[in-house]
């Protein structure tokens, strides 16, 4: 019995469980719309650089890895976090020569996966002629909202047969 438990347990780590664990029945079907609206509202902020939006979709104990080598720790907590973010603004802002919206965030191969206990997985891709950007992001029910509590930002250069 000892065996079975830790192999489920494995199994589940490494998000190889079978189909038939089931999420917490405390989970309501409704919940994976929500989160894909706090996914949406989410973008929008970052696509419009909206700050108080967007850092309104993190909790306060959010955890994020950044795509850049540059950034090769992880960042925890509102105030790490945010004063990353920042400097990412105030990048994407130099850069651009209009106004909101600054980017195009339009999410391929969406995947949003209930896990139970008022937790879902949201993974992504957004492509552009560069690279293919890979997001993970996990999201917690506080409070009543959804809202993100880890995010792990990859990116990876096309080969050059696969380039759009």
């Amino acid at each position: 019995m000892l065996g079975s438990a830790l192999l489920l347990s494995v199994l589940a780590l490494s998000g190889c469980a079978p189909r038939y664990l089931a999420p917490d029945p405390a989970t309501v079907p409704g919940d994976s719309v929500s989160v894909a609206d706090a996914l949406r509202g989410f973008l929008t902020a970052f696509e419009n650089l909206d700050w108080e939006t967007f850092r309104t979709s993190f909790t306060d104990d959010a955890c994020v890895f950044f795509p850049s080598a540059a950034t090769p720790d992880v960042f925890c907590g509102r105030s790490e976090v945010e004063t990353r973010f920042r400097l990412e603004f105030a990048s994407i802002r130099e850069a651009a020569s209009n106004g909101p919206p600054y980017m195009q965030l339009h999410p391929d191969s969406l995947r949003i996966r209930l896990l139970g206990g008022g937790t879902a997985l949201v993974t992504f891709e957004l492509h552009n002629t560069v690279r293919v950007a890979r997001r993970s992001l996990v999201f917690a029910k506080r409070q009543g909202a959804w809202r993100i509590i880890h995010l792990h930002a990859s990116n990876v250069p096309w080969p050059d047969e696969h380039k759009p």
